[in-house]
């Protein structure tokens, strides 16, 4: 179970590996190895967005010939597992997606239980993805406790950084019987050194011990109203010093890697907005098959699809009434895995999503500015007066530098190639010094998913939307 040997310089050998990994991927995966060939149980990847984070773990599985996989992650990323395995991995692994398509918590682990009985019988290794809100509860919690965990793998770990949450103390209570544990975060500290008590203790409690209290004594000065507040730090040498023997950092520095990335996250539309939904779907397939509608005036009924994916539905009385937070809380769950003063470009087709986003950005602390048809605050955010810069396509995506950003999240598209391939330039172009990742967001079984086909395949988007949606009747 031991790293694989090899002299110094030699490329990595990972047995099943269907793709080789980068230089700074490898490094991981060395000191990973080390730690746990010297006798510690846990480690870290603190690994920027867009370095390969989930490969470095699917590899460190590969290496030590770990049999029982157990991820825990937000639960966009939920589904991100899977054709990452499938990616980097040429040996059979049976992966278990655990998200919300799930009707319930015991659901998923009658699911888990299948799959890890089959992986058995197969005698194959086994993934189990599942996010961390379902995680601690009943009936898994208690299950996967009852089991024997090679690799316990907590995928944005920083979402399990307050000692006193549910899910913070589940991990502890997992990694306790885990025979190994890696964490994995692009943010170990996003709001400062206490974060690391509850991240180091549930995949390495040696490294700060047991005692959150310990722990604020000796690195933490308090203050503030009856002492509780943290007015300072000490000791922060001896922090880093501790904490830098079990972590790995990767920044964006290490970019010889490709300039740009795209993700897609999903989420799914409340029984409300599904309802309105497939009601207006329905009615524009009829009026599409009776001659009604062609390609050339469809893009009214399309765009009112679209507004439901957002959340929204005109009234017969052309005003607008929320329905649905599902891309909303989408959104929440991307920003908490960027740092709050990153800036980060929104880009949106209505005015409704403009303001959704500032919602957004507001709730989880961030300001935000807007370029859009209503409103021009493009020079401020460039001169640094706000992280988050909300988009209206097709007003930002001409003639229009936002280099200053190396995030582009798509909460929602246009019906222009031109426009999103335009707005993509935007961001990477020359000024620009980072690798850059477009984030995009879409309501699953919805038009958002048809319009994203439509843009990547370079096609009339009109069109090709409108075929993809009969060939759903």
């Amino acid at each position: 179970m031991g790293l694989p040997q090899a002299s110094v310089g030699a490329p990595l050998i990972i047995p099943g590996a269907r793709t080789t990994p980068w230089r700074h991927q490898e490094e991981a995966v060395r000191f990973v190895s080390a730690l746990y060939a010297g006798g510690k149980r846990g480690a870290m990847i603190c690994a920027d967005m867009g370095t390969g984070k989930t490969a470095m773990a699917i590899y460190i599985a590969l290496v030590h010939g770990f049999q029982t996989n157990v991820v825990f992650c937000p639960l966009r990323v939920v589904q991100v597992w899977r054709p990452q395995i499938e990616l980097h991995s040429a040996a059979p692994f049976v992966t278990a997606s655990l998200d919300d398509s799930f009707a319930s918590v015991a659901a998923k682990r009658a699911e888990a239980e299948r799959l890890m009985k089959l992986a058995r019988a197969r005698g194959v290794p086994v993934f189990l993805v599942i996010n961390y809100e379902s995680a601690w509860r009943s009936p898994f919690a208690e299950w996967i406790l009852r089991q024997r965990v090679d690799f316990m793998i907590a995928d944005e770990i920083h979402r399990a950084k307050a000692p006193g949450g549910k899910a913070s103390r589940f991990l502890a209570r997992l990694g306790k019987m885990a025979r190994y544990r890696l964490g994995m975060t692009g943010t170990p500290m996003p709001h400062g050194p206490e974060d690391l008590y509850g991240e180091l203790r549930a995949v390495a409690p040696s490294v700060f011990g047991w005692s959150n209290a310990a722990f604020r004594q000796r690195y933490m000065v308090m203050g503030g109203f009856q002492n509780h507040q943290i007015v300072g730090y000490r000791n922060i040498e001896e922090l880093n010093r501790k904490f830098y023997s079990v972590a790995f950092r990767v920044t964006k520095d290490v970019f010889d890697l490709l300039p740009e990335m795209h993700i897609t996250y999903a989420c799914d539309l409340g029984p409300e907005a599904w309802r309105a939904y497939q009601s207006l779907k329905h009615d524009l397939i009829a009026r599409v098959e009776s001659g009604e509608i062609t390609a050339a005036n469809a893009l009214v009924k399309l765009l009112r699809l679209q507004q439901i994916t957002g959340g929204f539905i005109r009234t017969d009385g052309g005003q607008y009434v929320q329905i649905d937070s599902a891309k909303m809380n989408l959104l929440r769950d991307v920003f908490e895995d960027i740092a709050p003063e990153e800036p980060v470009v929104v880009f949106c087709r209505f005015h409704k999503d403009l303001d959704a986003i500032h919602r957004v950005a507001d709730e989880t602390g961030r300001r935000a500015l807007e370029l859009s048809g209503r409103t021009d605050g493009l020079k401020r955010w460039q001169a640094g007066e706000a992280p988050v810069l909300a988009v209206q396509i097709e007003s930002g995506g001409v003639g229009v530098d936002l280099t200053r950003a190396r995030y582009a999240i798509y909460y929602s598209l246009g019906f222009s190639l031109g426009s999103y391939e335009q707005s993509l330039a935007r961001i990477h172009r020359p000024g620009q010094t980072r690798p850059v990742e477009y984030i995009h967001l879409l309501a699953r079984h919805t038009v958002d998913e048809q319009v994203m086909a439509a843009l990547a395949a370079k096609a009339d988007v009109v069109t090709e939307v409108l075929r993809q949606l009969k060939g759903d009747q």
